[in-house]
């Protein structure tokens, strides 16, 4: 019986195409538009080269004695200091092309940041913070030393990402829990033709009547997400990492996307008030989620990014195609299993109450 009601689903999906059509150009064309707009917002946060800086030293300068120290560790991090004792400070930083510039003012200094070099700037803030902190104090305990060894430490971070592989992912991942229209073309006919009055009062099982819509709705989105994928891949070469790991993630994605869907239908008993619903459940995961703004570079507390699906959809996915692995695989994948399990434990419990208070 099952896969009679999986095989007239698909029929009637099928005849609503164009719910089918908008979840495969969909991402297409997002992802074609938003890739190229903020490709040059992406591009501002990439690995900054080297770059010059001047410094300039009071004779009362309690660092003069570490300075040349300071500048070996400054090129191996790609800063170059070039001393200027003359000249306004703007002036020089104008005419040398430089990126900052640091005035060593007795026990404190100063760092100047050019308003055209503003990632160089940050990190010469950061690195005279680092090396000041922890430098000084090196220095001062071991001035009797021949040779003074900063501290280094070496952090693991993000390779940059350019804008059309992470829209080209992230987009793929929202319009996985947009599937429920393609439910449309099943639940609308549902309801023109009657045929739920007439599973109500038949002896199929509310588990297999969900699962009659769950497998050919989902797998119709899967479908159309691997052709937009594929498509997306070609057009604009989008790079996704472990194929194996990622077409599991997007699956699982999918999978939630439909089970909260068919969650709210069976509550609500309303095609409309189902999509409304669930358009705005997914525009919030989306939006703490890095749908919207990058992950990145997100100004949103990480106990609500962490709350969304989304967002650990889309860190995985990105993870994995700039990196080739990620910490958020596990969590994607058992998030994506909970949610599918609770949400289609409630939508068929809901479709038993509605089904014995009609009978």
């Amino acid at each position: 019986m099952i896969r009679y009601l999986i095989k007239n689903n698909f029929k009637l999906m099928f005849r609503n195409t164009w719910s089918v059509v908008v979840m495969l150009l969909g991402p297409i064309l997002v992802i074609m538009v938003l890739s190229s707009a903020f490709s040059e917002l992406m591009k501002s946060y990439e690995k900054v080269d080297e770059f010059s800086v001047g410094y300039r030293m009071q004779e009362t300068a309690e660092y003069q004695g570490m300075m040349e120290s300071a500048k070996a560790a400054g090129e191996e991090a790609g800063i170059l200091f070039y001393e200027y004792p003359e000249g306004e400070i703007e002036d020089v930083m104008e005419k040398n092309g430089l990126a900052g510039f640091v005035e060593f003012l007795g026990d404190t200094y100063v760092v100047y940041k050019s308003g055209d070099y503003e990632v160089e700037g940050i990190t010469l803030e950061y690195f005279m913070n680092k090396m000041m902190n922890a430098g000084v104090n090196a220095f001062l305990q071991l001035q009797e030393q021949e040779e003074i060894v900063l501290p280094t430490e070496e952090l693991e971070f993000m390779p940059a990402v350019n804008a059309r592989d992470y829209y080209g992912i992230i987009y793929i991942v929202y319009f996985c829990w947009c599937g429920m229209i393609c439910a449309t073309g099943v639940l609308s006919n549902e309801k023109k033709y009657g045929i739920v009055r007439r599973f109500q009062i038949s002896n199929i099982s509310e588990p297999k009547n969900y699962l009659g819509k769950f497998i050919p709705i989902t797998l119709t989105v899967s479908a159309g997400m691997a052709a937009a994928t594929a498509i997306t891949v070609l057009l604009y070469d989008i790079h996704w990492g472990s194929p194996a790991l990622s077409v599991l993630i997007v699956f699982m994605m999918i999978s939630a996307g439909n089970a909260l869907g068919m969650m709210l239908y069976n509550i609500s008993d309303s095609l409309v008030i189902t999509i409304i619903m669930e358009f705005t459940i997914v525009w919030f995961l989306g939006f703490f989620g890095g749908s919207f703004e990058t992950y990145m570079f997100s100004r949103m507390p990480d106990a609500l990014k962490h709350l969304s699906p989304i967002y650990h959809g889309n860190r995985a996915l990105v993870e994995l195609s700039c990196m080739g692995k990620s910490n958020y695989t596990a969590s994607a994948v058992w998030y994506s299993l909970g949610i599918i399990a609770v949400c289609s434990a409630i939508a068929i419990l809901a479709g038993s109450i509605r089904k014995r208070g009609r009978a």
